[in-house]
């Protein structure tokens, strides 16, 4: 199994995803997709489900985003960086943000 590593922004944005989750749901809502998307990491990092599938495929222009992946969960896209031994969880994006300028910031960033 792949050790899951969580980014600083990524777990800046998975607290304020739970926080939201808790004011607009409540508890026991938040707790169920908190849930869900470790076990979808979980999942990635053994090897099983659904793979995550290049970056490339979210963006229009032809830009590559070499070693970034992505697999979606529930409204968010979890952009992930796959090494040998390590799953990085980069970034999570909500389906209703411009992906395509979260992909770009991020490769600006951290250029392949």
């Amino acid at each position: 199994m792949k050790t899951v590593v969580y980014a600083p922004v990524a777990l800046a944005r998975l607290t304020d995803i739970f926080a939201y989750t808790i004011e607009r749901f409540g508890a026991a809502q938040a707790d169920a997709y908190a849930a869900r998307l470790t076990r979808r990491l979980t999942d990635l990092a053994l090897g099983r489900g659904v793979a995550a599938r290049p970056c490339e495929r979210l963006m229009r222009d032809i830009r590559e985003a070499t070693g970034l992946t992505y697999i979606r969960e529930g409204s968010h896209y979890l952009i992930l960086r796959e090494r040998r031994e390590t799953l990085e969880l980069v970034e999570v994006i909500h389906e209703r943000m411009n992906i395509e300028a979260h992909l770009g910031r991020l490769l600006e960033e951290d250029p392949p």
